[in-house]
This record gives C-alpha cells, sequence and structure tokens, in this order.
C-alpha cells in the first residue's frame, strides 16, 4: 500500500436560501448568499495547495432540488480546477440532490466521477500511472431512500485499500431524518479502511480504526442550529494502515449562540456595552470568520419590567447592531431573546400559602423531567410534528426546548402577578 492523501467532505448545500435572515444588513446579506460558494472553493484551493491525490464528495452538494444552473457550473468549474491539478473527484448523490433531480446536460470534467444509484459502483483511484485505492460509491436515486445502502457494497480485491463513499443516517438521534440508515456494525463488515460518510452536519468521528469511520461534516453553517466551525477532513493513509485526520475549517460565516447575564447592569446603557463586549469576545475565537450571533438575555434584574414594554427590545437590539457598522469581519446580532426575570424573591414566594406558591410549585413540577406531567405535555406536541399540514417546516422539539418554553412561561406568569420591587 502506498501513501493516500485525500479530502473528504459532504453536505455543501451551494447555493442555501439562508431563510430567516431577511433583516441582515445588505453588505453581510452578499456575503450569506456567497458562502456557501466560497467555502467550496476553500476546499478546492487547500486540495490543490495539498496536492491531494482526490477529494470526496458525499452527497448533498446542492441545497435541494431546484438547485440553479449557475450552482451546478460553479460546482462544475471548481471539479475542472481539480482535474486541471491533476486531481481526481468522486461524487455521491444525497437526499437533497438526487440523482432524478439533476442537470442531465452538463460536461463534466476527465477526472471526475459520478457515482450511479443502483449498486455501490468501483473506481480506481489512480497516483503515478498506479492503481493505489478503489473508491466505492452508491448515489440517492430519489431523496427519500429508507433501505439500507451499505449492505450494496462489496469489496472486490483485498490486495488493494477500498474507501467507501455514503450518504447515511449512522444510528439514533442525529438530528436528521433517517435516510440510509446503518450501523458502525454494517460499515465494520464491507473490508473498506475508510468510510466518507455525508447527511449529517456535525463532524464525528464514529470509529478511529479498522476501519475508520467519519462524518466530515457541512462546509458552512446556515442557521443557528449549525453553530462552530464548519468545513471538511484531511486525511492520510499510511502504508501500515494508520490513518491520520486534520478537520480542517473552510467556512466563512460562523454561528454562536450565548446567554449573557445582564443581573450588574443597573440602566440600559450597561446593557448596550454588555452585549458589546459578549459579541466581541465570541467573535474574537471565530478565526476571522464573520459572526452571526443570537444572545439571550438572563439574569434577575431591575431593567426586566423595562425591558418588556412596547418595542424597547427591538429598539435595543437595532441600536446595537449599529455599533458593529463597519466593522471587517462582520458581528451581526440575529436576535435578542429576553430571558430575564423581575426582582422578587422567589423562594420567599415558593414558601407562601396563597395562589401564588401555588403557580410556582405548578411549574417546578413542570421543570422536573420525570415529572408525570411531561407526558401530556408531549402528547399535545405530537400532532404538530407528525399530522399538521406544516409539519414539515418544524423540527421536534429537544426536552432542552421545552424546558426554555416552561421558564419563559414561569417568567411571564410571575410578571402579570407580582409587581417587581
Amino acid at each position: 500500500m502506498r501513501e493516500i492523501r485525500f479530502i473528504h467532505c459532504a453536505d455543501l448545500h451551494i447555493d442555501s436560501p439562508f431563510r430567516g435572515l431577511s433583516e441582515v444588513h445588505p453588505d453581510l446579506s452578499g456575503i450569506l448568499y456567497q458562502s456557501t460558494y466560497q467555502a467550496f472553493n476553500n476546499i478546492i484551493e487547500l486540495a490543490i495547495r495539498e496536492k491531494v491525490d482526490c477529494v470526496l464528495f458525499c452527497g448533498d452538494i446542492y441545497d435541494g432540488a431546484d438547485k440553479s444552473l449557475q450552482a451546478q457550473l460553479r460546482f462544475r468549474d471548481g471539479l475542472q480546477r481539480l482535474s486541471n491539478a491533476d486531481i481526481q473527484s468522486f461524487v455521491i448523490h444525497g437526499n437533497h440532490d438526487p440523482l432524478d433531480s439533476w442537470f442531465a446536460t452538463l460536461k463534466w470534467p476527465e477526472k471526475v466521477t459520478i457515482f450511479g444509484g443502483d449498486e455501490a459502483k468501483r473506481v480506481s483511484l489512480i497516483k503515478e500511472g498506479e492503481v493505489v485505492a478503489y473508491i466505492y460509491g452508491i448515489s440517492f436515486p430519489k431523496r427519500q431512500i429508507y433501505d439500507n445502502l451499505a449492505l450494496k457494497f462489496v469489496r472486490e480485491d483485498y490486495e488493494i485499500p477500498s474507501i467507501g463513499l455514503l450518504h447515511t443516517n449512522v444510528g439514533e438521534n442525529t438530528g436528521h431524518e433517517p435516510y440510509a440508515p446503518a450501523t458502525v456494525e454494517d460499515l465494520s463488515s464491507k473490508g473498506m479502511i475508510y468510510w466518507a460518510l455525508g447527511h449529517v452536519h456535525n463532524h464525528k468521528i464514529l470509529k478511529s480504526s479498522n476501519p475508520t469511520i467519519v462524518y466530515s461534516g457541512n462546509s458552512q453553517g446556515r442557521n443557528p442550529r449549525e453553530a462552530g466551525a464548519k468545513g471538511c477532513c484531511l486525511v492520510t493513509l499510511y502504508p501500515d494502515g494508520d490513518c491520520n485526520l486534520q478537520f480542517v475549517p473552510c467556512d466563512v460565516v460562523r454561528y454562536n449562540t450565548a446567554n449573557l447575564d445582564i443581573s450588574s447592569c443597573n440602566n440600559v446603557d450597561d446593557v448596550i456595552d454588555s452585549i458589546k463586549e459578549k459579541c466581541e469576545e465570541i467573535a474574537d475565537k471565530m478565526d476571522g470568520r464573520h459572526a452571526v450571533i443570537l444572545l439571550s438575555l438572563t439574569g434577575r434584574t431591575v431593567l426586566h419590567l423595562e425591558l418588556l414594554k412596547g418595542n424597547n427590545l427591538e429598539d435595543l437590539l437595532v441600536r446595537t447592531r449599529e455599533c458593529f457598522e463597519g466593522r471587517n469581519p462582520w458581528i451581526w446580532l440575529g436576535k435578542l431573546k429576553l430571558k430575564t426575570a423581575g426582582t422578587y424573591d422567589l423562594e420567599m414566594l415558593r414558601k407562601g400559602n396563597n395562589f401564588i406558591s401555588d403557580i410556582i410549585s405548578l411549574y417546578d413540577e413542570l421543570e422536573d423531567v420525570e415529572s408525570p406531567h411531561w407526558e401530556p405535555i408531549r402528547k399535545a406536541l405530537e400532532p404538530l410534528f407528525s399530522t399538521w399540514q406544516g409539519q414539515r417546516h418544524l423540527e421536534e422539539l429537544s426536552t432542552e426546548e421545552i424546558l426554555e418554553i416552561v421558564n419563559e412561561a414561569k417568567s411571564l406568569t410571575l410578571d402579570k402577578l407580582i409587581k417587581s420591587e
């Protein structure tokens, strides 16, 4: 076995629309629109700079079946740059870009392999005229695939190392649709030295050796749920079978969600200064990327009722955004959420023998995940995520998100019942 170097990437979602950011400043809006293209270009430049042997694209190149021709041409142009640098590309299709949705008349560069959807095919990776590895892959023929595609992989030659490409949901609770479900055991039984996976947007190493099984994650975060660094994997397979894997950030814009305790703030100016300081602190840890930040204001504060009034919170958001205009890299404060509470003594109220103490006791039970109240809550929410016609636009609430709603409801209830001291 010769040393092999390659890039493993997935879920580029080129031309993603970045929904929910209509308020974004025009300058940052343009950066966001171009970010998925730029992240892809960063991967191409990394591949050429590192002189890798190939690049593996593991599905969901585009964001949807209605992808633009411009997006497809830009992807093809990037693969042409790789081909010109004598770097092979291997591409599979995922649930967002299945075979039945692609623009069929494009002419692909010479060193590009796009795998079909009938069976897992084998293609040679050639280095200096020698076959150094076999690349196996299979695409989604249509969007919804619930068969275990890993079972279609059959290694044909055990003398030369084999690498598998698969868009799949491995295990449970990944936060993604269970398309092409497989297990680590399924993948381990197929004789591959490395599995390059797509579909899950977080970088994860499911198995570090024999074989190495990895999700590269997506190359560019597109919403607050995709916070943190995004990029690709730079992989070296050594002759002795060892694998060196380096995660390389390629993103342009980075998301972060954080809490800010304003209990020590005495006035609105203090709040503005605290928000600015917190945003700068977060942005300084983003390696020079543009930052989209969502802040939740927390703590018991004398300012609670003032921030609740009228448009005060929205005005505070607008004023803080103005503080970052012209900054490079950009900071965009995407949202301010108010999770503060009044300065009433909750412990004293809890000890009372009255209606307010009864209300607090009920909320205390709701904040206990072992409480018998939880099952009725989940049953009440169930139709939203199963039968309601708009359910496709919703993601099922986690326990933490339900607890957050309960906590906000408690604060709102007490605000109505008690005057802040």
